[in-house]
């Protein structure tokens, strides 16, 4: 398979000097001026964030990332203070976009008072929680573990029953305890999740225990599929990817729960032409594209900026972490997650970096 890199125009001849070694930079830079304003691009960073809505060149940092972004804020002070400042762990999401975290530099270039924003990320980096919430880790996954058991016995005894569907129902049961079983096994005593297990498989082996967990849960929900065939494999953790397309997928019956022609509609797809660089300094790769689509009311106006941040909700009884868990995993997997809202029309667009070993 073949498919082109998108990259910013070519450097001037005349270009400042400044210019000239940002791009030769393999770290995603961001040259932004005295009004926020994203004045430069270089190479990574054009790939880095391709698919950001209408492009970055000429739009405001808070256009770009949402006006409470940490981001902003780390750009603030080194314009104000013209001082070099670095930051840690640093969430690249924006409205209708999550590109997980980077180390933030931030630094006065040139004359004109612009800094340059480096994005460094760093793969498979997490850092380990304080102890309060390595506490409540292992104490969640006690008690998740304790009715786990109750529920794979009662299952098995329905397996039994002549009937094959519910003999079916029984065994989808079985197959997700043991999944949950094995994610809650992950929680390190320290409170830190191991990283992701990855080995070869077919992404719509996913996708179809998604659709056959939610056709379960809501049998009144039309669920259609338009699955590529030809799709070559990705290298991934099968149990944590079918989590984040279940809570998307979740996400999307919740939105269309009160309709009575609610519909749902899982597709996959080789982005043909994409590539994106995944880590400083690697190799652009090409991509698939899973996207879940439903046909509710779109986004909240309240949270439209904040799908993806920790208890961003206005459900009655909800948390507002399923998102924020997927767009985790997603970005453990070197993926992005794009979405698009509208009335009628909500789509959730995941990419994953297909196996390098597909396409060689």
């Amino acid at each position: 398979m073949s498919g082109r890199v998108v990259r910013p125009l070519p450097i001037h001849p005349q270009a400042p000097d400044s210019e000239r070694w940002l791009e030769a930079l393999p770290a995603p830079v961001l040259g932004v001026d005295a009004g926020e304003r994203i004045r430069f691009v270089n190479g990574a960073a054009a790939d880095l964030l391709a698919g950001v809505g209408r492009g970055v060149l000429g739009r405001r940092l808070d256009e770009v990332f949402g006006v409470d972004a940490p981001i902003i804020a780390l750009a603030r002070r080194a314009l104000s203070g013209a001082v070099r400042i670095a930051e840690a762990d640093v969430a690249l999401s924006g409205p209708g976009f999550s590109l997980g975290r980077a180390s933030v530099a931030a630094a006065p270039v040139g004359e004109n008072g612009h800094v340059a924003l480096v994005l460094n990320r760093p793969p498979q980096v997490r850092t380990a929680p304080a102890a309060a919430a390595s506490s409540a880790a292992r104490t969640l996954a006690h008690e998740v573990r304790n009715p786990l058991a109750g529920i794979r016995a009662a299952a098995q005894l329905i397996s039994r029953a002549e009937d094959q569907e519910s003999a079916a129902l029984a065994k989808l049961i079985c197959d997700e305890v043991d999944r949950i079983r094995r994610l809650t096994d992950r929680i390190d005593p320290l409170g830190a999740v191991e990283p992701a297990h990855f080995e070869r498989f077919n992404i719509h082996e996913a996708l179809e225990r998604v659709r056959r967990l939610i056709g379960s849960s809501a049998p009144h929900v039309m669920i259609r599929e338009r699955y590529d065939p030809s799709l070559p494999q990705v290298r991934g953790d099968l149990d944590q990817l079918i989590q984040a397309f279940l809570n998307i997928a979740k996400n999307a019956i919740e939105a269309i729960a009160d309709r009575p022609d609610g519909e749902i509609a899982i597709s996959t797809s080789y982005r043909s032409g994409v590539k994106f660089r995944s880590a400083a300094g690697g190799s652009a790769r090409p991509q698939l594209e899973v996207q879940i689509v439903d046909n509710g009311p779109g986004f909240d106006p309240a949270i439209a900026d904040r799908l993806f941040e920790a208890f961003a909700t206005t459900k009655s009884g909800g948390m507002g972490l399923g998102l924020t868990v997927a767009a985790d995993i997603i970005a453990r997997h070197d993926g992005r997650i794009e979405v698009e809202g509208a009335p009628g029309r909500t789509a959730f667009k995941i990419l994953l970096p297909i196996d390098p070993d597909e396409t060689a």
